[in-house]
């Protein structure tokens, strides 16, 4: 009785779950996600007063113009409270309106399932996108310079940017531009080298979701003389800023038309750019129409100097790589699996970890303090590999016994070890899957 006792009050295993809030593109529209868009102080007030509030031990916040989430790990929060407080940071009054346009996932494994799946790109708008991964990586570095980090967490995003290097190297998936503002900005390497890029001046005209994708992709491929303009200058100054870039007023914009090199229409329809608008080129220019309908009368690709690309010829480039995308997501997804399974392990295999540290730190105590009684001694650094080798010796035998144990037995024999050796136990709870 006292043998049960003792395992059912000091069971052995990891006390938190990784979960995940959503809300998307897949579950709402973009006004909708507007709302709960964050810039990056705003992600971070808001993780730090998840962390102060006690209801997360690790958090991640990855906020896009396609998604706002929020990755965390827990011994006691529901998702219901993480999505309560976003909505309240965002001072959102029908919190009601918003909920069904969430999703949870509330298990480490299928948190970790869905983590991938978003980070490799498979729940993009665009399959494959190449941007989302980069973003990631932008938000574990600041989880991680604000001190937000944990273990669950951290295996995560170790987890993702390794089946990222398996996905890149093993499929097909990542070959080739699915977007149509990459495979625009590509399709400029035929007419100018990509070194050339940086001496080259872009203007875009709209700022809506196509005239910003290309305003991000546009410092990725090297351009340094980017301008914004859009009928209403204030969201094209705000772009601007976020972006480092520069904001021309609508209304100068034709007066300086013929000054830049690469000029890209992502308007919304009004009235078409005609030819003499533009005015003679002074080198070599390329005009770029990503709008529909058409934003460029086709007579401009008459004037001297100058190429007018429409956005058919840039859909006929990326409905081939969607298409070999969606070929390799098979291989895609068989990859996630096994790395799902291997962090299941890692799951599994997490109070063993601690216990079998616990153990070596409690051998290196005693040895220590053994050493202690010979500090006068000839050859400390001697003393010392030998203190070394010897706890590596004491620890392999326990530790490869843990370790080859698995279910109620794993769970005996380490709290036998605690009970033996007088090691504190972690809080009580259990591992999600």
């Amino acid at each position: 009785m006292q043998v049960y006792t003792f395992i059912t009050t000091h069971l052995i295993v990891y006390m938190s779950t990784l979960q995940v809030i959503s809300i998307s593109h897949q579950t709402a529209t973009l006004a909708w996600r507007q709302a709960l868009q964050l810039s990056k102080e705003e992600a971070a007030a808001f993780m730090q007063e998840l962390k102060e509030a006690h209801l997360v031990e690790g958090v991640m916040v990855l906020t896009t113009c396609n998604r706002t989430e929020v990755y965390y790990e827990t011994n006691c929060a529901t998702p219901g409270m993480i999505q309560e407080k976003l909505l309240r940071f965002k001072q959102i009054q029908d919190t009601a309106a918003f909920a069904p346009l969430f999703t949870h996932y509330t298990h480490s494994v299928s948190a970790l399932r869905y983590l991938l799946e978003v980070g490799l790109g498979l729940r993009s708008q665009v399959i494959g996108d190449r941007q989302i991964i980069t973003q990631f990586k932008e938000s574990y570095t600041l989880s991680t310079n604000l001190k937000m980090g944990s273990p669950l967490l951290h295996q995560a995003l170790q987890t993702l940017f390794r089946t990222h290097k398996r996905v890149h190297n093993e499929t097909n998936f990542r070959a080739g531009a699915a977007s149509v503002g990459y495979a625009a900005l590509e399709r400029l390497m035929d007419f100018f080298p990509r070194k050339d890029f940086a001496a080259k001046r872009m203007l875009i005209i709209g700022t809506g979701q196509m005239g910003t994708d290309i305003a991000r992709y546009a410092a990725s491929f090297g351009f340094k003389a980017v301008s914004l303009t859009n009928r209403t200058d204030a969201k094209a100054a705000k772009l601007a800023t976020d972006l480092n870039m520069h904001h021309l007023p609508y209304q100068h914009y034709l007066t300086e038309i013929n000054e830049y090199d690469v000029v890209v229409s992502c308007v919304g329809g009004g009235a078409q750019l005609q030819h003499s608008q533009l005015g003679l080129a002074k080198a070599k220019r390329v005009l770029l129409d990503l709008s529909v309908p058409q934003g460029i009368a086709t007579t401009a690709g008459q004037l001297e100097n100058t190429t007018l690309i429409n956005i058919d010829q840039i859909n006929t480039r990326t409905q081939a790589v969607q298409a070999s995308r969606q070929a390799a997501i098979a291989e895609v997804e068989h990859i996630i699996t096994e790395q799902a399974t291997e962090f299941s392990a890692w799951l599994q295999d997490l109070p063993v970890a601690k216990a079998i540290g616990e153990l070596k730190s409690f051998f290196a105590n005693i040895l220590t303090s053994e050493l202690e009684k010979h500090q006068q001694a000839s050859e400390p650094e001697a003393i010392q590999a030998a203190t070394k080798v010897a706890l590596d010796r004491l620890i392999r035998r326990p530790a490869g016994a843990l370790r080859a144990t698995a279910g109620d037995d794993r769970q005996q024999l380490l709290a036998s070890m605690q009970a033996l050796f007088n090691i504190t136990p972690p809080e009580e709870s259990a591992i999600h899957h």
